[in-house]
């Protein structure tokens, strides 16, 4: 039975706000200071932006909101987000989801008969474990809601509340397309679990539930999906390694078992996804094989994908694991006879977790940093205002969530892929943009290893074009007034820029770049330094050179100032352009010789067909950097 009576212990309540704290502090402190990596809070933050509005189109993925995924719990924050339009909404939300996870553990341990103390330890377990702290800490994915809402699910089946088991299995149908697959398999595996109990109850609690689970699944995929999706998110793709079409996939795995098994065996080696969600519960899950067995299509889902992050626990793709793995922990650990002392071990485990592979470490990494990111902080944003409210604008991964309360919005990343969302078919990019934000330091959009920016690739039978070429046709849509500071450069459209009379031939980089003059002028208000910059560029370029600056101390430290791209988007003629530079707080005040670096910014892809171009560096005086 449960043990309802007694009352929830103050720390599960301790652990809850400490959790909460942590979370959301860390979550709102790396948004608000550009550092968010990844993509999903800026779709859903958008969409529903203009579902408030009545707009379903949602322009960063080109679909509707629910063309992505088919979430529709995402709009139960509706009339709060209508109240509050913030995307850190949506993260608070999340969490304080996330954190009603020990409460609802607390209740089915004591359920399971764990002491008192004991089910205080695998309650905080839930939240302890290094998956739920990635769920939280990486940013906002409706599959993170699942997690608390399986854990209700079951505290409903063991309590045999139908009321409360059917409200949560809704609400977790509601969380993602998938989950509907995953809860008939566990309302099919329980179904020969409990062949032996009447026919009511196996029709009440197995086969109704796993026959709505199915068919809310089979709607998705192939109704609402296809019909709201319109082939801009082709999530089959994952797969393209193992068949091109959904039968394809599953005739190959039969036909063909070595080649899934060899996908297989790369998701579990590669990645984290397996060992980080079972050993911080000690492996008690494997002694309890039922769990697995229901765990079984989110592992397959990810393991076998050819997309790397799926294999990691870093990332939302844990979320219904968590629950489902601390269930057949739970469970084990009941039917042993040091079951109290067992729990306080698995939360041991768990900690131990979080120091060796668990969020913990990226939180004391952002404290660390916290103040250049301040610093950077300080001058983005005084740098992203002036980008217009209703303005249509391109911009980096990190400044997509600041940028959402608009119609049109896109993704530079799309661009720099050339790719449609994990598809082979061409991206388009978007025409008539008012402003784009580009900023080169940017690892989610700019970094190669992000796979977004890329050398030229052969598809098939076509060429895709490198991402810088691809940068440099789509920036060709406009001539544009630039705004530069450091690695953030926001190209504002409508005005030329402000031209400076260089004469001269300057020094020649390649066949189709010569840099004319780059001049030292009196720093505005903040900066250190400003240059005057004119370069000369040719038609038809091979590739789209970059700069940097590098600041050479007395005793030979180098500091690096990244720049960014030349002249994207010109094709031909002279451009001249004003650069400011503030070094970042790390550099100490003193006289510097300022060292310009011009480079291919793709130089390390190796690629066969791109032309190699030989690094060039420019003298470009000496400089004093004053007290900060």
């Amino acid at each position: 039975m449960f043990y309802d009576r007694v009352p929830t212990p103050r720390i599960l309540w301790w652990g809850a706000i400490l959790f909460c704290i942590i979370a959301i502090a860390d979550s709102w402190f790396r948004w608000a200071t550009f550092q968010y990596g990844t993509f999903d809070l800026a779709f859903y933050a958008q969409g529903l932006w203009l579902a408030g509005k009545g707009v379903w189109h949602v322009s960063l993925l080109d679909v509707p909101l629910m063309g992505n995924h088919q979430d529709p719990i995402v709009f139960l924050a509706l009339p709060f987000y209508k109240i509050w339009s913030h995307p850190m909404l949506l993260v608070i939300l999340q969490t304080l989801l996330l954190a009603t996870m020990p409460f609802t553990a607390w209740r089915i341990a004591r359920h399971l008969e764990f002491g008192q103390q004991a089910s205080v330890w695998l309650a905080l377990a839930t939240l302890l474990a290094p998956a739920t702290g990635f769920v939280a800490l990486h940013e906002f994915h409706p599959e993170a809601l699942a997690a608390p809402l399986i854990l209700l699910m079951f505290q409903g089946r063991f309590q045999r509340r139908p009321g409360v088991f059917w409200v949560s299995f809704i609400l977790v149908l509601m969380c993602k397309e998938s989950m509907g697959l995953l809860l008939a398999w566990i309302s099919l595996v329980y179904y020969f679990i409990e062949r032996d109990r009447d026919r009511e109850w196996r029709m009440g609690w197995n086969v109704i539930p796993g026959c709505v689970a199915f068919g809310w699944f089979l709607l998705c995929v192939l109704v609402i999906g296809p019909a709201l999706n319109g082939g801009s998110v082709d999530f089959l793709g994952l797969y393209a390694h193992l068949g091109d079409t959904p039968g394809g996939i599953i005739s190959g795995l039969v036909t063909h078992p070595s080649k899934g098994a060899k996908a297989l065996w790369t998701g579990l080696t590669g990645g984290n996804l397996a060992w980080g969600t079972l050993l911080p519960f000690l492996l008690l899950p494997l002694l309890r094989p039922r769990w697995i067995i229901m765990a079984a299509p989110i592992f397959l889902q990810h393991l076998l994908s050819w997309r790397q992050s799926e294999w990691s626990i870093n990332f939302h793709y844990a979320a219904p694991l968590v629950p489902l793995l601390w269930l057949g922990t739970a469970e084990a650990g009941s039917a042993l006879f040091w079951r109290d002392v067992l729990a306080g071990w698995v939360a041991v485990g768990c900690a131990a977790g979080q120091l060796w592979f668990g969020p913990i470490k990226e939180v004391w990494h952002t404290v660390m940093g916290a103040d250049d990111a301040l610093w950077a902080r300080e001058w983005k944003s005084t740098m992203l205002a002036v980008v217009e409210k209703d303005a249509s604008v391109t911009a980096g991964i990190p400044y997509l969530s600041h940028l959402t309360n608009r119609k049109q919005l896109y993704s530079l990343h799309h661009v720099l892929k050339g790719l449609k969302t994990l598809s082979r078919a061409e991206y388009k990019p978007p025409t008539g943009i008012d402003a784009v934000v580009m900023d080169t330091a940017d690892r989610a959009t700019f970094d190669p290893d992000a796979g977004y920016f890329h050398p030229q690739r052969k598809m098939g039978e076509r060429v895709l074009p490198a991402s810088d070429l691809l940068l440099h046709h789509f920036m060709g849509q406009h001539p544009w007034h630039v705004v530069a500071r450091n690695e953030l450069a926001i190209y504002l459209a409508g005005a030329t820029a402000q031209q400076h009379e260089f004469r001269g031939e300057g020094r020649k980089l390649d066949d189709f770049h010569a840099l004319i003059a780059c001049e030292g002028m009196p720093p505005r208000l903040g900066d250190s330094m400003l240059f005057a910059m004119s370069w000369e560029v040719k038609p038809k370029r091979q590739s789209l050179l970059a700069a940097s600056l590098y600041l050479k101390s007395a005793d030979g430290h180098l500091f690096l100032v990244g720049k960014g791209p030349i002249a994207p988007g010109v094709e031909s003629g002279r451009f001249s352009e004003a650069w400011a530079v503030r070094p970042p707080p790390s550099v100490p005040p003193g006289k510097y010789r300022g060292i310009l670096l011009v480079y291919d910014p793709l130089e390390a892809s190796g690629a066969p067909e791109r032309k190699q171009f030989k690094r060039v560096t420019f003298d470009v005086g000496e400089f004093n950097l004053a007290a900060r």
